[in-house]
């Protein structure tokens, strides 16, 4: 993209109607007199005597614990210099834009006109009452050394100058992994800073707390590095003298030479190839002016084959951006309401995006860039930004370090690290915390789900994250040999059960018996059984029918019936269902619904209608839904002349006499079933509000409906769910990714689990 197209494309972006890029919508009802009272006069004056009470119930009562501000009085914007208070806002909401979507944090962003250190921080203490906490923002130095540390030490909410912080927190995370993958001890390697602004001694401090010695760290500032005889003539300020070494003065070519690792923090192109080659074998380089890093990534590639490389772009790899930062510091320590930001929950965070980083990557961030392989390497040090995992592990590391170092108002007896985690992961949406449920069941169960599909990445992957999370013990099916080449290549180390079908002795012995009895009768020869049992679609099942496996996942590269088929005839129905019946979880602007049957039966009678209602209600009550049931027609109640819905009228009476207690209606259409206003109209409705359990009359309209609801509303769905067979076994849909795997695979064991205890 051209500068031109870009300028003209931002300014575009930022004037496009409402002009901006955050706002503030109400997050309580206020549609009916009762509301405003509630929300205003007379009924506000409840939670102000109560605030007048206690102020920590401010954090009850009010936006505060959830809300921070970005702070700027526009004196050292990035890229851009002193440009004044008010042309700063784009970027002070831009902050914004990115608290809230990485982190759930609403901002107000407040752009202060004063420059003296006195006038900014009484400022900011005046209005500090409104907010849980304070993120200041291109404040130049030394003046934003001064105010972040009085308004630290003046105020009880956290305060943080991400310009100083954020980038030694990401940095040290890549230092930290760059060291080890080079296999170099932190504390021998010399580092080398280009520049000593705030950034730059905020990284070199917490270098020094990851380790690297005093002595082996030189900053540069653009009149050369930073010596004892330089302070002597008073050419430092009281911050740059913390790091003046007792060295001849030089340049930046001068303290390059030798040098293990180089952190770029002052302007583009001011490194030349000469500099690089000057250095030790396999350095770090950290290029992170912006938009021009100090040397070009491919620059470097042309002297050194050896070096590791971040810069703060995020066209090439390793971009150290300060996203991965100050959002998740910001939600740990909002969450546990702490008084400051401290170096140990600075620290916490450093390390928690080191270890990730060592993580399997999930498939949703190898889209996010266009399906690259990403692993840990000299070209994956640090997370990516659109990883949403980190908010989990950086916000619960650092809400956890402030707990246990005493600044926050919740006492450790009263914070749960792993309660805290879900609350994380519910905030990426009601799917993953409703399958964090559904995950915390399976765990530990012990149980064995074999996968078809062995050999397949996606399947690999979601083995291992099974393992890691003590989900389910897998069994992978395939060439042993291919499954190992595979794991190998996605830098994967774990052990599972794995099994070539074409060799395992039970195919020709007791699984090829057992197979010719079941169907025998119905043409299957003992030569045909031996042959089927070749295939892993087939020879899965039948590890599930001879207790070989306690469920069965396929279908990741399969077709729907290769996988249904098999397990039809060899799992077979429970005796207690009527009918098999396929359905999706989905969830929709945040609402948990079902709808069936999507997948097995095509045109199902009154009774399989009424069996697949009640056997969907079924599952939805074990994701904790009270089922509201809304058997789905064109018209409502048999309201057409022409065509009759009869069926699905049989259908009703069918469920009423199977399950009497169970809440069902229709015939309706789609909008009758889930808009209140339409249903006024039908007083004689057996529920209101939202049906929650979606059946159509056939797996056409079924099929059509959950696709449109996928591609269109956005829904997530999760399934195919089969209920109604002998044991445990689903179908996943061709194209998952590693988390659909692993939510399904957790819930086949907990369908194990259920199979186990009702035969007790």
């Amino acid at each position: 993209m051209d500068d031109s197209k870009l300028e003209e494309d931002a300014l575009e972006y930022h004037a496009s109607n409402p002009a901006g890029k955050i706002a503030i919508i109400p997050t309580k009802p206020h549609g009916t007199q009762r509301d405003l009272s509630l929300a205003y006069s007379p009924g506000v004056a409840y939670p102000c005597k109560e605030i007048e009470k206690d102020p920590n119930n401010a954090y009850k009562y009010t936006s505060k614990g959830n809300l921070v501000a970005v702070i700027s009085n526009g004196t050292a914007v990035l890229g851009l210099g002193d440009i004044g208070s008010l042309a700063s806002k784009p970027v002070m909401e831009g902050k914004g834009l990115l608290f809230k979507a990485f982190a759930d944090i609403d901002v107000f962003d407040i752009e202060i006109d004063k420059t003296d250190v006195d006038g900014f921080v009484e400022t900011v203490k005046a209005i500090a009452p409104t907010f849980g906490g304070i993120n200041l923002e291109d404040i130049k130095a030394p003046e934003c050394f001064e105010i972040e540390r009085r308004l630290k030490q003046e105020l009880d909410i956290p305060v943080m100058h991400d310009d100083q912080h954020g980038t030694a927190i990401i940095s040290g995370a890549a230092l930290i992994n760059g060291l080890e993958i080079v296999k170099k001890e932190i504390s021998k390697v010399k580092v080398v800073v280009s520049g000593a602004g705030a950034s730059a001694i905020s990284c070199a401090k917490h270098y020094l707390k990851l380790g690297i010695s005093i002595d082996n760290i030189i900053l540069v500032d653009s009149r050369g590095i930073l010596t004892k005889n330089r302070m002597d003539k008073g050419d430092l300020n009281i911050y740059k003298n913390e790091f003046a070494r007792n060295i001849s003065d030089g340049d930046l070519a001068l303290a390059m030479k030798g040098a293990d690792v180089f952190l770029g923090l002052s302007k583009g192109g001011i490194v030349s190839k000469k500099m690089i080659s000057s250095m030790a074998e396999k350095p770090l380089i950290f290029a992170l002016a912006n938009p021009d890093p100090e040397i070009l990534p491919e620059d470097i590639c042309e002297v050194r084959n050896d070096a590791i490389i971040a810069t703060g772009r995020s066209d090439y790899p390793n971009q150290i951006n300060n996203v991965l930062g100050f959002p998740y510091i910001f939600r740990g320590a909002l969450d546990v309401r702490t008084k400051e930001i401290t170096e140990g929950m600075k620290m916490a965070a450093t390390k928690a995006i080191a270890k990730l980083a060592k993580e399997p990557v999930p498939d949703d961030v190898l889209s996010a860039y266009s399906g690259e392989v990403i692993q840990f390497g000299p070209e994956y040090i640090i997370p990516k930004p659109f990883d949403a995992r980190v908010l989990i592990w950086e916000a619960s590391a650092v809400a956890e370090a402030a707990v246990k170092e005493g600044v926050a108002r919740i006492t450790e007896e009263e914070f749960d690290i792993d309660l805290y985690r879900e609350e994380l992961e519910s905030r990426l949406g009601l799917t993953r915390s409703i399958m964090r449920q559904v995950i915390n069941k399976a765990k530990n169960s012990s149980k064995k789900i074999v996968f078809s599909e062995g050999e397949d990445p996606t399947i690999i992957k979601a083995a291992a994250q099974c393992i890691n999370e003590k989900i389910c013990q897998p069994i992978l099916l395939g060439d042993i040999t291919r499954i190992e080449a595979v794991k190998l290549e996605l830098g994967l180390n774990f052990e599972c059960e794995c099994i070539d079908v074409r060799y395992d002795v039970r195919r020709r012995g007791i699984y090829a018996d057992e197979y010719h009895k079941l169907r025998g009768r119905k043409g299957l020869t003992k030569e045909d059984a031996v042959r089927l049992l070749k295939m892993p679609t087939h020879f899965a099942p039948m590890m599930v029918h001879m207790k070989d496996a306690d469920g069965y996942l396929g279908g990741v590269s399969h077709h729907y019936p290769d996988i249904v088929k098999p397990c039809l005839h060899i799992i077979g129905p429970d005796p207690n269902s009527h009918r098999i019946v396929g359905m999706y979880m989905m969830t929709v602007n945040g609402e948990l619904s079902f709808i069936g049957d999507a997948t097995i039966n095509i045109y199902p009678d009154p009774r399989t209608l009424a069996e697949i209602a009640i056997q969907t209600a079924k599952v939805a009550k074990r994701f904790g839904v009270k089922p509201k049931v809304a058997m789905l027609s064109f018209s409502n109640f048999g309201t057409s002349g022409e065509l009759r819905t009869d069926r699905i009228e049989e259908a009703i009476e069918i469920v009423r006499e199977l399950d009497p207690d169970l809440v069902i209606d229709g015939p309706m259409q789609a909008d009758t079933a889930l808009v209140p206003s339409i249903q006024n109209e039908y007083p004689f409705m057996k529920f209101n509000g939202p049906a929650n359990v979606l059946i159509c009359p056939n797996l056409t309209s079924a099929n059509i409906a959950y696709k449109l609801l996928q591609r269109i509303a956005g829904a997530e769905m999760t399934g195919p769910i089969l209920e109604g067979l002998a044991k445990p076994a689903h179908v996943l849909q061709r194209g998952d990714n590693v988390r659909d795997v692993v939510h399904m695979a957790a819930i086949c064991t907990v369908d194990a689990v259920r199979h186990e205890q009702e035969k007790l």
